[in-house]
């Protein structure tokens, strides 16, 4: 077991404010905790400062979609272009937070832990019941997954209608692998129109857009 963090002590302490109930405080903390456990966070924010906020952001977007934490517990909720374990950061990664904006730089070897598959995990540890796609490697995640080439329209047609009580999209767009094979802008736009279709169709009636970077690309 990992022993305490001071890193990890300070932003559950950080993350604590956006919640006023001492028992969903208590549940980010073990969520944390969890998430060191399994994928070495502490270790990573250490290395690279925006995991922390990446961190930071998906907790806020929680905070800003639920009353309460535990209002996850068995959602099934869609995280499109979830990240993945092969994942590179593009230069620079501009993370809106609760606290702040903030950039951050890719790592030395073009790989970065700022695009694991982060909120997934983070809801499992809620138990909540993601389902994650992308293009990447998740073979060793515990939650389930689709490898799906989002480029493509009518990518995810495989999944039912009206099946998912939250969606998310927030990390295709900016993505190096993305810009590459869709390097103009009018390309960019169609993908963003079919995902935010497909998100009308996969979304039940009264369900929760969490965030969709897709929906902002357009407006």
């Amino acid at each position: 077991m990992h022993v305490s963090d001071d890193k990890q002590d300070r932003l559950i302490a950080k993350l604590n404010r956006l919640w006023k109930d001492s028992q969903d405080q208590a549940l980010m903390a073990k969520t944390l905790r969890a998430l060191d456990e399994r994928y070495d966070l502490a270790r990573k924010m250490r290395k690279e400062p925006g995991v922390e906020e990446i961190i930071t952001q998906m907790a806020g977007r929680l905070a800003d979609s639920y009353a309460s934490l535990s209002e996850t517990r068995g959602r099934k909720i869609l995280d499109i272009a979830c990240g993945s374990n092969t994942s590179k950061a593009p230069a620079l990664v501009h993370i809106n937070t609760p606290f702040g904006r903030k950039v951050s730089g890719r790592s030395s070897s073009g790989y970065s832990a700022l695009f694991e598959p982060w909120f997934c995990r983070m809801l499992l540890e809620l138990e909540a019941d993601p389902v994650g796609v992308d293009f990447g490697d998740l073979e060793a995640e515990r939650f389930a997954h689709y490898q799906v080439d989002l480029g493509k329209a009518g990518a995810l047609d495989f999944l039912p209608g009206h099946s998912f009580d939250a969606i998310q999209d927030s990390r295709l767009f900016g993505s190096p692998e993305f810009t590459a094979q869709f390097p103009n802008q009018s390309e960019r736009l169609k993908v963003a129109q079919e995902i935010v279709r497909q998100e009308q169709r996969l979304l039940i009636p009264g369900g929760v857009i969490i965030h969709s970077d897709a929906h902002d690309l357009l407006t």
